[in-house]
């Protein structure tokens, strides 16, 4: 097919005299059998003055050639631009190439034209004439749309793979996740990760090719796609039997596959694992399924190594706070639900902790508390603060004694700006009766048996503040089926979009609503309540303790009389 300017060299190499009407009808008798659209348009007000049947058929105008003839371009053409280049081709001598016009025809068919619009000198005086000529080029349009169509997806493909790298901090969810999405958006027929381990390569993931085939193995010293990926040690590619590489072209037979894209997973330099995807007949890879390859690699390799960082961490701060939160599974007499949650995703240690302990006498003893302070020595308070009252605790039978021991401690080993605040009762389990004392700590929240919520009083000032002070017990009864609700201040302080704090109304209002839930799910119910307020923003720690007293045990009643006969 002949472009605009080779159909120019092609009339005036037969010569052609443009200067005459006589010319204008040799022209249009050359181009009347051309297989590609052409028409003239010429005169002062450029009226349509000859066709070519391909151009006829492609205007699906019922109307015939002769009526068409003499009508003006204004009334001819109905997309303003087209007539408007017609003008402008006319009165400037200019020719003008539009590369890619679009034609919906009238049975819906859309196709794509290049359009050349030439000036052809006419009468003197007129504008030029102005031929048009048109080439399809609806199949190199559609290739190239879709190419950049496929090049858009993947790219935004990538962009939600980012997101799901960003999102997790677990290594194994990150691998799993991440090759589900990327065989998709390579449209591949299945995908697969493999690891080294003992000198070989175990397939451990796989999407789209049978469960069965978890667990396949390699020698790292046999050829495989791993290992080949491995000794490669960056992005490696083939697509069809034409493949030079020997290797390559063994795989794809070996495997009856059509075209694979290897990506390898380095860590600390070394290629510890290969994400895998294949097609079963050949297809072409294009820069974007490449450039997407690329970009996994990199992706992948800075997610996982700080996954695994992040992984040691929480190792080490699980050991740390097992230190701070400590209960029993079960307490006769008692039903009981714990639970803290980390602002910071669980790697940090932050202040909190809590405690319930069995005392002497047939006690419990509810400790919880929150130590303020700056830098990585909040951890090492936290356990001194915490372990010298559950010491004191299993010692002293007065909550105020042990406080004020606390108190001691913080005044000689914090630091002026650390501080304080704690909560310690003693509960007689079978009387009912509890001592308490709280350090500046918020208010326990006691709900009875068909009332409201109501909050503890006769708070004291918090721990290290100071100098000595001497802390006062203050007494109240859980009779059986009372609940008892201890926390720390990130539940009430939890903040909404707009700055509004949780606070203890709503506190009240939660404790309210879950009162007839076991004391087990209580914690997470009030949790839920703060972090679904606060849109799962979380700027502080939680702690949240439960007790319900449900009764008296037999072997607790025999035991307390027995310790009343020996007294």
């Amino acid at each position: 097919m002949r472009t605009t300017s080779e159909n120019i060299e092609r009339v005036g190499a037969a010569g052609v005299g443009w200067r005459t009407v006589a010319d204008a009808a040799w022209l249009t008798l050359l181009l009347e059998g051309a297989s590609y659209p052409a028409a003239l348009w010429s005169g002062a007000d450029l009226r349509f003055r000859w066709t070519n049947r391909a151009f006829l058929d492609l205007m699906d105008d019922p109307r015939p050639q002769w009526d068409l003839l003499g009508m003006p371009v204004r009334g001819f053409l109905s997309d303003t631009p087209s007539a408007v280049r017609f003008i402008d081709v006319a009165y400037t001598g200019q020719a003008f190439t539009d590369p890619e016009y679009e034609y919906r025809a009238s049975w819906g068919e859309t196709t794509y034209w290049q359009l050349g619009y030439l000036p052809v000198p006419g009468r003197i005086g007129d504008p030029y004439d102005v031929l048009l000529t048109a080439v399809d080029v609806t199949t190199s349009v559609n290739e190239r749309r879709g190419v950049e169509a496929e090049t858009r997806d993947l790219r935004h493909a990538m962009g939600l793979i980012d997101t799901t790298v960003l999102s997790s901090l677990d290594a194994e969810e990150i691998l799993q996740r991440v090759l589900v999405e990327s065989t998709e958006a390579l449209k591949a027929d299945w995908g697969w990760i493999a690891e080294r381990e003992n000198g070989s390569w175990i397939f451990r993931n796989v999407h789209g090719w049978p469960v069965e085939m978890i667990g396949l193995a390699f020698k790292e010293d046999e050829l495989s796609l791993p290992g080949l990926a491995a000794k490669e040690r960056r992005v490696t590619y083939a697509a069809g039997m034409r493949e030079t590489e020997k290797a390559k072209r063994e795989l794809m037979e070996r495997h009856d596959i059509g075209a694979f894209v290897l990506v390898p997973i380095m860590e600390r330099g070394d290629v510890t694992g290969v994400m895998g995807f294949c097609w079963d007949s050949a297809t072409t890879l294009g820069d974007a399924h490449i450039e997407l390859a690329r970009k996994l690699e990199v992706s992948l390799s800075l997610a996982l190594a700080n996954a695994r960082a992040y992984e040691s961490e929480r190792r080490i701060t699980r050991s740390l706070q097992s230190a701070f939160f400590t209960a029993p599974q079960t307490l006769p007499g008692m039903e009981l639900g714990h639970l803290y949650h980390s602002a910071s995703g669980g790697t940090n240690v932050g202040g909190d902790f809590y405690d319930v302990l069995e005392l002497e006498g047939g006690r419990i003893g509810m400790l919880i508390g929150d130590v303020a302070g700056k830098g990585d020595q909040i951890a090492a308070l936290t356990t001194l603060v915490k372990s010298s009252m559950r010491a004191q605790a299993l010692q002293l039978p007065s909550p105020g004694t042990v406080l004020e021991f606390a108190n001691d401690l913080m005044l000689r080993g914090a630091e002026p700006d650390e501080f304080a605040t704690a909560f310690f009762g003693a509960l007689d389990r079978v009387s009912g009766q509890m001592a308490y004392c709280s350090a500046g700590h918020p208010a326990p929240v006691l709900i009875r048996r068909g009332e409201r919520p109501t909050l503890l009083g006769g708070a004291h000032a918090v721990l290290g503040g100071s100098g000595h002070r001497r802390y006062e017990n203050s007494q109240t009864v859980l009779d059986v089926g009372d609940l008892l609700v201890l926390y720390t201040d990130g539940l009430t302080e939890a903040r909404n979009s707009h700055g509004d704090l949780f606070g203890l109304d709503r506190l009240l209002s939660a404790v309210d609503k879950c009162a007839d839930e076991p004391a087990e799910v209580v914690p997470e119910s009030l949790f839920l309540s703060a972090f679904s307020f606060a849109d799962g923003h979380l700027k502080d720690d939680i702690a949240i303790v439960a007790l319900r007293r449900t009764g008296v045990h037999e072997e607790q009643a025999q035991g307390r009389l027995e310790l009343s006969l020996a007294g």
